[in-house]
């Protein structure tokens, strides 16, 4: 697997999405790109999708606002933005763009199901992600947006919730709610409520009339959405598609985050979406192990070990305890190495950047430094 230019993508890419199933270190990798492109000069905004505060740790910070907010520090001529994703806000938001009118917007900012949809239903979270990738990368405030997209218990959840979204609204249930409506050539709200269709009246006894009447005016606003929707989610699918945009694949050198990542790269793939590359954390190096060269101590480190004063730590020998734990490292390490060219990504030959096993929490903006130290 080759190697590949990580700061050269920090420096020249308009969108860097860091994909990755949880616990990998996307938010640590995610600001690292973000700040090795402010000390190229650029003015990069990265943007978290998950409501922990990972990123605000990272970057050293109390909170992370729902707006984009200027991290403190030198970066020569560039500058450091981050934010924090508010699905609700940036859902209220598109509602406000595609509403009819203010009736429509007001009826739906106060449907109990939009409240529950803008804010819990699965699948909102990551398309108003989407929606805010759109927005903010028009935005010429910034030079690079990075984002640091949701951890899931299957990553591709980032890619197939908008189309999930959509489907919920043009499933036969919601027609069944809204075929009242249709065949009455549009007659509105008040009107569709006071229908006296067969259909409804059942559904009134079954389910109560309120609870029903507010189910038919949530979809029956958003079916006049629709293609605005539509719209907006095909710009950004050409904007994924961009020669500005990578798909930047992050994973940890075991065997279940690399099939995850391997199930992303299929999935980028078949999409024909542009992948930058994979980033592997948390990687044991031996020096000479990916060379070929023989890894056991030379004769130089035996001399040096053996004038280790003869102490004993629970009653081994000092020496011999620093000789198992290096056989331990090495061990380690080629299971690493292991297990990374034994994936799809290096059959396909996938540039691939290792980071080593920090000894240590990554939760300042100095660590977060040494991290994108470590990816150049």
């Amino acid at each position: 697997m080759n190697d590949f230019d990580v700061a050269g993508l920090a420096t020249s890419a308009r969108i860097v999405l860091c994909c990755g199933s949880g616990g990998v270190g996307k938010t640590t990798t995610a600001a690292a790109l973000g700040l090795l492109a402010a000390r190229n000069g650029r003015r990069a905004l990265v943007m978290t999708i998950d409501p922990a505060r990972r990123l605000a740790q990272a970057l050293g910070l109390t909170e992370l606002g729902t707006e984009p907010g200027r991290v403190p520090g030198e970066f020569g001529t560039g500058e450091l933005w981050a934010m924090m994703l508010d699905t609700k806000r940036t859902f209220d938001a598109l509602i406000e763009k595609y509403a009819a009118d203010e009736a429509v917007r007001d009826t739906i900012f106060a449907n109990s199901y939009y409240q529950h949809l803008s804010s819990q239903l699965a699948g909102s979270r990551e398309f108003m992600a989407l929606e805010k990738v759109h927005e903010l990368a028009r935005d010429a405030r910034f030079d690079l947006l990075v984002v640091d997209t949701p951890p899931s218990q299957h990553a591709l959840d980032f890619l197939d919730a908008p189309t999930r979204l959509f489907e919920l609204f043009e499933g036969s249930f919601v027609g069944a709610l809204l075929q009242p409506y249709r065949v009455a050539g549009r007659i509105g709200f008040g009107l569709f409520r006071r229908s006296s269709d067969a259909v409804l009246r059942v559904l009134e006894r079954l389910t109560g009339f309120q609870v029903l009447a507010d189910l038919s005016d949530f979809f029956l606003a958003f079916s006049g959405m629709f293609d605005g929707f539509k719209a907006r989610s095909r710009e950004v699918t050409e904007m994924l598609h961009g020669d500005a945009t990578r798909f930047l694949l992050i994973a940890a050198p075991d065997p279940a985050s690399l099939r995850a990542a391997d199930a992303f790269f299929v999935r980028l793939s078949a999409d024909r979406l542009p992948i930058g590359g994979l980033i592997v954390n948390r990687v044991h190096d031996a020096p000479g192990l990916l060379d070929g060269a023989s890894y056991q101590l030379s004769g130089a480190d035996l001399e040096a070990v053996g004038r280790i004063p003869d102490a004993r730590v629970d009653g081994r020998l000092l020496t011999e305890r620093l000789v198992a734990a290096y056989r331990d490292h090495v061990c380690a390490a080629a299971l690493d190495e292991s297990a990374i060219r034994d994936t799809e990504l290096a059959r396909h030959d996938i540039g691939v950047r290792r980071v080593p096993h920090f000894n240590r929490d990554l939760h300042s903006l100095a660590d977060v430094a040494a991290f994108a130290d470590s990816l150049t």
